[in-house]
């Protein structure tokens, strides 16, 4: 019987080739043979190439995910391996268009940021409206109660951060008292913006979570979030759970301008 590596196994082995001075530490045939795949013939490169950079983005329910399938399929059948695409449940369809958001006031920006996944688009059109900051509320019932002041407006629902210069920058040309003491502001921002979004009753999760729902339920423009990743111009982009209402990630340093 001959036995294939699967795409996982010749990423593994292409990553454990980089590692110097392997020996064999058993004697079972098998093993030697992945092993010897993995550090001789190693297609780790050339296949992580195209799957991300040709192919891109691959979210569930979107032409991307199909394409990397695809390319899967082909890619096993070129090496002898039978291989075929399966339906596995229904899941909803999304295409992330062309994303173009500006600051109008008090003077004209384009600003870098982009929809978060499953998020609703406007259909062509242009939507415009002021913004306002998720408020600090006692409890639900009073962030029920303000949720009318917000009907129209865009709603910020991320905590900016007090910098957005990586900390591995401040470590090497600031000084340690400098980083100590922006380290300890934005730990208590956190603390109390992760206090701010509980005391809604709602939460966020990894996108816009429950509460971007409610925000849309009470008739806001849209969501604004800004998910930094502390590095240079890095934010994770996650899903959101409005679908008739945009939810937007703007980039750490555009956050601060809306």
């Amino acid at each position: 019987m001959k036995r294939f590596l699967s795409f996982a196994a010749l990423l593994s082995a292409g990553i454990a080739s980089r590692v110097s001075a392997q020996t064999y530490t058993t004697g079972d045939q098998t093993v030697r043979q992945i092993w010897a795949e993995g550090m001789n013939s190693s297609q780790a490169y050339k296949l992580a190439q195209v799957l991300s950079d040709s192919i891109g983005p691959r979210l569930t329910g979107t032409p991307g995910i199909k394409r990397g399938n695809d390319w899967l399929v082909a890619t096993y059948k070129s090496w002898g391996v039978d291989a075929r695409n399966e339906q596995y449940g229904k899941w909803k369809g999304w295409r992330r268009g062309a994303t173009h958001i500006d600051l109008m006031a008090p003077r004209v920006r384009t600003l870098e940021g982009t929809l978060l996944a499953w998020s609703a688009g406007t259909a062509g059109k242009d939507v415009s409206g002021s913004t306002v900051i998720l408020p600090q509320v006692a409890d639900s019932t009073a962030f029920v109660a303000w949720l009318p002041q917000a009907k129209g407006k865009f709603v910020l629902v991320s905590m900016p951060q007090p910098t957005c210069r990586p900390d591995d920058n401040w470590r090497q040309f600031g000084d340690s008292a400098s980083f100590a003491r922006m380290r300890s502001m934005r730990d208590t921002a956190t603390q109390r913006w992760n206090g701010r979004v509980a005391a809604t009753g709602y939460g966020l999760g990894l996108g816009t979570g429950t509460l971007g729902k409610r925000l849309q339920d009470a008739g806001v423009a849209g969501v604004i979030a800004s998910r930094w990743s502390n590095g240079w111009g890095v934010n994770k982009v996650f899903d959101s759970r409005t679908d008739k209402v945009p939810s937007i990630d703007l980039s750490c340093d555009d956050y601060w301008l809306v």
